[in-house]
């Protein structure tokens, strides 16, 4: 089972790493001055807030879809093993988003991004209680011990 939960994590992230490299740059590396490394969460957000250029744009398009990133797989390993520990849910995604992270530095698709792991893990924990809940009231057809 285990494997499969690797194999699952491993072929998504792949996935996800073509289609962020699709969408944000259509397969064209960044100059390396835009890659770069963002160790402090929501720097950029309060940086624009201080200046008061912020703009839903970036709350919608970076927060949001950093949230909503992982949800698939969370489903899919949960339909893999119905018995998986958030634990193992966390560190499943917490690998995969940060090797996607890693590999946007070192292939010039954009810039490793504390904050985009944070949100990947908080959208992963909402949707693991979401469908360990629907689950339980039978929604999805299985019954949770």
């Amino acid at each position: 089972m285990k494997k499969k939960i690797m194999w699952a994590s491993i072929i998504y992230g792949i996935l996800l790493i073509f289609a962020v490299a699709g969408v944000k740059n259509r397969f064209r590396p960044l100059p390396a001055f835009q890659c770069g490394i963002q160790i402090i969460p929501f720097l950029d957000a309060y940086k624009q807030y201080v200046e008061g250029t912020l703009i839903a744009h970036y709350l919608i398009g970076d927060l949001l879809l950093n949230f909503i990133l992982f949800m698939p797989l969370v489903v899919a390993l949960l339909v893999i093993d119905k018995d998986l520990s958030l634990k193992m849910m966390v560190l499943s995604i917490l690998s995969v988003a940060t090797c996607v992270e890693i590999l946007e530095v070192v292939l010039r698709f954009g810039s490793f991004d504390t904050q985009d792991i944070l949100m990947n893990i908080l959208g992963t924990i909402m949707v693991y209680y979401l469908c360990r809940a629907l689950i339980k009231t039978r929604l999805l057809g299985r019954d949770v011990k």
